[in-house]
């Protein structure tokens, strides 16, 4: 197996144990110390300095070369596959995408307005949107749905693509040199599914409430597992739009009220609760074998979580960790010294990992301390 990666994001640091535990080898390439190469559990390492430009050329060059050839290539972060998606015109990045995508469904893992339109197509519940390309778009959007209004852009991960407007002062300072989604704000439960596909055929699935987040639209920060109504046929027929091959996640929200699951985002890649669906009864080492074997897998071998019994509130590091910094949540940071419920989450098993996040939060810890000591002298 072979991960591929560009930014430095820590949820891809738990997909080398799952490949591992899965009977794979596992290589990884990206930029040097990226997240997935600290595991222990990865056979192969290979560094590359640069911009995402240089990446892709060195990539050429390692693909080419035969010792290199990988039974399933994972891409593992966003960046990474928007910039392919520029070269899907090249032979080898198809060859790439192909091992988690058809070139010709790509735009619906790149765009969320393809995905979108086509979710409303195949009559998945998601919220009323209008794409806006003018003010008048916009301000026209506003009036149909009201405020809070939530604003994407077409392409954008980890909550940095959103925005929650209130007013039309707001609406007018907002660049619309590129095209917008203006959506109907749902109010509700924010909630996430992590998902195992072979080629569009759902093999696992385990939902869970995002009890605390890292920023408001940030990724998750602890959750509770809880199973939904409706979310397998939500999720396989998005597989079906897609044919995804491989680990992903789904963001939906529960709808105060009518308890109506609307979906808002797939992410295409691993996300950082994969590592999980064993708390949830779900084995995703098994989903990964199957998915990786040749022949046909029977709908009946389907995985899914119909009745957790873990309902407690699952802390994430270092997600937790770096929240508490973040808000000042100084209680909820000692929780990780003082309380043994916490220990088993610190991921004992990837020291290298621990160790990189332990440094992180002393950075964050010292800055938070900095501020705090120039503002009371101020």
């Amino acid at each position: 197996m072979l991960i591929l990666t560009f930014a430095y994001w820590e949820g891809l640091s738990r997909l080398p144990a799952v490949l591992h535990q899965a009977g794979c080898e596992v290589s990884v390439f990206g930029p040097p110390a990226n997240y997935p190469a600290l595991s222990r559990y990865v056979t192969r390492r290979t560094s590359v300095a640069g911009d995402i430009d240089q990446l892709l050329d060195q990539l050429q060059q390692y693909l080419a070369q035969p010792q290199h050839q990988a039974d399933w290539i994972v891409i593992g972060d966003d960046p990474l596959l928007y910039a392919l998606e520029k070269r899907q015109q090249q032979g080898w990045v198809q060859q790439v995408l192909r091992h988690c995508i058809a070139p010709d469904k790509l735009g619906f893992a790149t765009s969320k307005i393809q995905f979108l339109q086509a979710c409303q197509a195949a009559d998945i519940l998601v919220p009323a949107f209008q794409i806006c390309h003018t003010m008048q778009d916009l301000q026209q959007a506003a009036q149909r749905f009201g405020f809070p209004l939530v604003l994407k852009e077409a392409q954008g991960y980890a909550g940095l693509a959103v925005r929650i407007i209130h007013t039309m002062e707001e609406c007018a300072q907002i660049d619309l040199s590129h095209a917008w989604i203006a959506q109907e704000f749902i109010t509700g439960r924010l909630l996430s599914a992590s998902a195992v596909f072979r080629h569009g055929q759902l093999l696992s699935l385990f939902s869970y409430y995002r009890s605390r987040t890292w920023g408001e639209l940030g990724p998750s920060a602890a959750i509770q597992f809880q199973s939904f109504p409706g979310l397998d046929d939500i999720v396989q027929r998005s597989g079906t739009l897609s044919g995804f091959h491989g680990l992903c996640g789904f963001d939906l929200i529960q709808q105060e009220g009518s308890g109506a699951l609307y979906l808002l985002e797939q992410n295409f890649r691993p996300t950082l609760t994969l590592d999980l669906g064993r708390l949830a009864g779900v084995d995703v080492v098994a989903a990964l074998k199957r998915m990786l074997a040749d022949g046909q897998v029977s709908e009946e071998w389907r995985q899914s979580a119909q009745h957790t019994q873990h309902k407690a509130v699952i802390p994430l590091f270092p997600q937790d960790v770096f929240r508490a910094v973040d808000s000042g949540d100084f209680a909820g940071l000692l929780r990780w010294i003082w309380d043994p419920r916490y220990w088993p989450y610190l991921r004992w098993h990837e020291p290298r990992i621990a160790l990189r996040n332990w440094r992180h939060v002393a950075a964050k810890l010292r800055l938070r301390i900095r501020h705090r000591l120039r503002f009371n002298a101020t």
